[in-house]
C-alpha cells in the first residue's frame, strides 16, 4: 500500500472528524435523546406512584381508628332508639335548628311543624318523619353555612325544598325551606 501524502493524511483526518461528528449526531438523536425522554416520563410516573403509595401507607395507619369510628356510627345509627313521643322531642330539635341559624347569622322569622303531631306516623325510614317549615332572611353565604351545619349535625334533618326570593335589603334574601325531621318513634309506635 502506498504511503499517503501529507495532503491526503489531512483529508483523511478531516473525513474521520466529519464522520465522527455525523455518527455522534445520529447516536445522540437515535439513542440518547429518546432514552432520556423515556426516562423522564418514567421518572414522573414513578413520582406519581410513589406519592400514591405514600398516601395509601398513611391511610392504612389510620385504618384501625376508622374501623372503630365506623363501628361506633353503625351502632349509633343502626336502629332508632326508642324515645318519647314527638311532642317531647320536637322542641329540642327546633331549638337546635334555631341555634344553627343563629350561629350562621340566619334570621329566623318562623320555624314550625307543617303537620299535626298527633297524625305523625312512622315512615319507610323507621323514623317519625315530620315536615318543618322555616322562613328566614339571610345572605347566600349565611344560608350555605346554615345548611352545612344542619347536614353536619347529628340531628336527622334533611332539606327537601328551598325557595330564595330577593329581600327588602340589598344583601338579604327571603328564604323559605321545607325540612324533613326524622325522630325516633315512641314506645307505642315501636310496638306497632
Amino acid at each position: 500500500m502506498a504511503e499517503l501524502t501529507p495532503q491526503q493524511q489531512k483529508q483523511m483526518r478531516l473525513l474521520a472528524a466529519v464522520l465522527s461528528v455525523v455518527g455522534g449526531f445520529f447516536w445522540l438523536q437515535l439513542l440518547i435523546i429518546p432514552q432520556t425522554r423515556t426516562a423522564g416520563r418514567q421518572g414522573s410516573e414513578l413520582t406519581v406512584l410513589r406519592s400514591k403509595v405514600e398516601r395509601m401507607r398513611r391511610d392504612l395507619q389510620h385504618l384501625p381508628e376508622m374501623e372503630k369510628k365506623r363501628a361506633e356510627l353503625a351502632a349509633r345509627y343502626s336502629s332508632p332508639s326508642v324515645s318519647g313521643p314527638p311532642e317531647e322531642q320536637l322542641p329540642g330539635l327546633l331549638d337546635r335548628i334555631a341555634q344553627f341559624a343563629r350561629t350562621a347569622h340566619v334570621r329566623v322569622v318562623t320555624l314550625r311543624s307543617k303537620q299535626d303531631l298527633a297524625q305523625v306516623q312512622v315512615g319507610p325510614s323507621g323514623y317519625l318523619e315530620i315536615p318543618l317549615e322555616l322562613v328566614a332572611t339571610a345572605g347566600y353565604h349565611q344560608v350555605g353555612r346554615f345548611l352545612d351545619q344542619l347536614e353536619q349535625s347529628d340531628s336527622l334533618v334533611r332539606l327537601r325544598e328551598l325557595e330564595i326570593h330577593p329581600g327588602k335589603e340589598l344583601w338579604d334574601q327571603e328564604i323559605k325551606m321545607l325540612l324533613l325531621a326524622f325522630l325516633a318513634p315512641g314506645p307505642e309506635a315501636a310496638q306497632e
